[in-house]
């Protein structure tokens, strides 16, 4: 804090008829920046929020990072914190204020998410994109969620609704091929920035599924999700798919999806029915070979009712994580439900597969390019937006040196922590 001080007073000093809300050229000398391998001591400029090889012939503020650390931005690629529901004012200062400024909800509450808008996507806000509501079949994952358990809880809030209130706000039932032909009009008329599908336990389609003492959840067709990924892509959407099995990441694979929201593992029912959930090297190598992001989401895990259980799903965890590794898989950060995105980090430290190195790389160049793939992030390169955290220490000794910011800019803007207020009694999904 006492440098982020410091630079704002250098800035006022110098040039204090620059606005903190637009871009400008800017020099920021004595940092060290991160180029994947390792922090290079070097001087970097900034051309209105973008950046250039060479000093320009202007320059409005001059910021000395005093030998701090520099990393790009955080992000969270799966999380359903935002949303309409409650504190998303506070929601989206907690995600700045921890230097996540990149956050993707692969399933929101699409009429109620327009009504945040104003509040994020711009150079000194948070970027978020939004599913704008899953495909799934009739009675499948989420709309049991939605409908019995959501809609319950803020009941008051909306007039306590009947049953089937979500139905087209965050979830489209989809169980045929004629069911999509006519729905596809409507989900597209939620202006989606990417399209959400969901797999779950597609294998027990057709079949007597196993004895379980825990009701299993259902998704999709999988005949049905390679129509949806072929619409989506003709209309420039990309595609993200649930998944809960090996059967259910091998079914996406195949439909051409674009992500994977979680990696199998996170449930089990029964010590008997691992395989179910263990990837094989082929699928590993597949993923790799097609370039799909496949989001961590370890912390979905607390789904697992049976508590006894726990430790096989870390074990099946890290041997997944492990073999998507081992064979190059796009791997990125997302928690599902976590108020951080750290609360998942930390979670995948407990598995040790993957260096302070590695997991930087992850978090901070391949998990922006899955919620943004159109846009130039994660590298401080020329052409690139010029969005970067200072850090006192090095984030490749502990990577919990990150939590430690003594410096946000975001497109060649400046952004000042916020005090998070007391949480007030309405409601936050």
């Amino acid at each position: 804090m006492k440098l982020l001080i410091t630079l704002y007073s250098l800035l006022l000093l110098s040039h204090s008829s620059v606005s903190q809300t637009q871009s400008r050229n800017y020099e920021f000398s004595q940092g060290q920046w991160f180029d994947g391998k390792k922090f290079v001591k070097k001087t970097m400029f900034a051309v209105e929020g973008v950046w250039v090889n060479e000093r320009p012939d202007r320059i409005d503020s001059v910021f000395n990072l005093q030998n701090n650390f520099v990393i790009p931005p955080l992000s969270e690629v799966h999380t359903h914190s935002l949303d309409a529901i409650g504190y998303y004012k506070q929601t989206i200062a907690r995600y700045l204020n921890d230097g996540v400024f990149y956050v993707k909800n692969p399933n929101n509450i699409g009429p109620w998410t327009k009504n945040i808008m104003s509040e994020i996507n711009g150079p000194n806000k948070l970027d978020g994109s939004f599913a704008n509501g899953g495909l799934t079949s009739t009675g499948g994952h989420p709309e049991i969620l939605y409908e019995d358990r959501i809609r319950v809880e803020i009941g008051p809030h909306i007039n306590n609704a009947p049953r089937g209130f979500f139905k087209n706000k965050s979830y489209f039932n989809i169980d045929s091929k004629a069911d999509l032909e006519a729905q596809w009009s409507l989900i597209l008329a939620g202006e989606p920035n990417f399209i959400k599908v969901y797999l779950a336990n597609s294998e027990d389609i057709g079949n007597t599924p196993p004895t379980s003492r825990y009701t299993l959840r259902k998704g999709l067709h999988p005949a049905i999700v390679s129509g949806i990924v072929r619409k989506a892509h003709e209309t420039g959407l990309r595609v993200s798919a649930h998944v809960e099995t090996r059967a259910d990441f091998l079914e996406a694979l195949k439909a051409g999806v674009d992500e994977i929201t979680h990696t199998p593992g996170f449930y089990l029912f029964s010590k008997d029915e691992l395989d179910r959930y263990r990837l094989k090297i082929e699928d590993a190598k597949l993923a790799a070979e097609k370039g799909v992001f496949v989001v961590t989401a370890l912390l979905s895990r607390n789904l697992t009712e049976d508590p006894e259980l726990f430790p096989l799903v870390k074990e099946m965890q890290a041997y997944n994580l492990s073999l998507l590794k081992k064979h190059g898989a796009k791997i990125v950060i997302g928690s599902d439900h976590a108020n951080s995105p750290w609360d998942e980090v930390r979670a995948i430290q407990e598995l040790d597969v993957f260096d302070n190195l590695t997991l930087l790389k992850m978090w901070c160049e391949t998990s922006p390019q899955a919620i943004f793939p159109d846009r130039k992030l994660g590298f401080f390169k020329p052409g690139y937006e010029a969005s970067f955290l200072a850090l006192p220490e090095n984030p490749l000794i502990d990577l919990e040196n990150a939590t430690d910011i003594s410096l946000l800019v975001k497109q060649g803007i400046v952004i000042e922590k916020t005090e998070l207020p007391e949480p007030s009694t309405s409601h936050e999904h």
